[in-house]
């Protein structure tokens, strides 16, 4: 419940639509790739990615009553995407890492939209510390994007 002085929590449940989305995004991509280290990566991003879901969720209950588990549209066609060029593509390890680098931009965006928000204290807090997580995230899906290239 907000009170008078204290802003109320804005965008929270985008985010965590997002990280929802990719956590499934990498949970497929992990089990579609043959290299056993890329499957190793995609992991530690999945579990980076539902750590920051939790920290995020008991916001989302404080606004709602309930846990935020739906998932983003526009990563979930990204998904669909993704699996149609993989059947077709002859290099299908690259085409997950060049799609999951786009869910991390979109993540970064969606916390940086709530950053620009008056958030309370805890909150922007928590979006902070959400946002040093997927940062590093990016950056390392960026690294293995070019590592990868042809």
């Amino acid at each position: 419940m907000a009170q008078l002085n204290n802003p109320d929590i804005k965008h929270v449940h985008d985010i965590i639509q997002v990280l929802n989305s990719g956590i499934d995004f990498y949970g497929d991509a992990k089990e579609k790739v043959d290299d056993r280290q890329l499957a190793q990566f995609f992991d530690r991003m999945l579990n980076a990615r539902r750590l920051v879901k939790e920290r995020l969720q008991p916001f989302a209950i404080q606004e709602d009553g309930k846990r935020e588990d739906g998932s983003a549209f526009t990563v979930e066609a990204r998904k669909v995407y993704t699996k149609v060029i993989g059947a077709v593509s002859s290099d299908k390890e690259h085409t997950y890492i060049s799609q999951l680098e786009e869910v991390e931009d979109k993540t970064l965006e969606e916390l940086k939209a709530a950053l620009k928000e008056n958030q309370p204290p805890q909150f922007e807090t928590a979006l902070r510390q959400s946002l040093t997580t997927m940062q590093e995230c990016h950056d390392e899906m960026r690294a293995l994007k070019k590592a990868t290239s042809h």
